[in-house]
């Protein structure tokens, strides 16, 4: 039997030609809008995107991110094995306070890791290849 595709916001059927189309142009036409804004950007002429995309804030977010990666598997299971009954995700307040939890949780321990390691370590890094020019 055929899939039918239905429109997310009338629910009438899409025809497959319709369908077939979207699935073909859909990423393509996603890859070039964000090569345009890219460019827009580069160029100078990206207006109030360009601005927040060179926003201070996301260089302190991504000096964190790497850590955030490898400490947040360790500290979700640290919190799976400590739960004394079986945790159920469901699509309400219960979902969104773990995960913002333990996105927290994850962006503290990365700040921690990045004074106490990162930053000391790049610090001697970068006085020890300065010193030997």
């Amino acid at each position: 039997s055929m899939m039918i595709s239905q429109n997310a916001i009338t629910h009438e059927a899409i025809a497959p030609a319709g369908s077939i189309s979207y699935q073909m142009l859909a990423r393509i036409a996603w890859a070039l809008a964000l090569t345009t804004q890219i460019l827009c950007c580069a160029c100078g002429l990206g207006g109030f995107i360009n601005s927040i995309l060179s926003w201070e804030g996301w260089l302190v977010l991504g000096r964190l991110t790497y850590s955030v990666y490898l400490l947040h598997l360790g500290l979700l299971t640290l919190l799976a094995v400590g739960m004394r009954k079986p945790f159920m995700f469901s699509p309400d307040f219960n979902f969104a306070t773990w995960y913002l939890g333990v996105l927290l949780m994850s962006y503290l321990a990365a700040i921690i890791l990045y004074t106490c390691l990162e930053q000391p370590l790049a610090f001697i890094e970068a006085n020890t290849y300065r010193k030997q020019k």
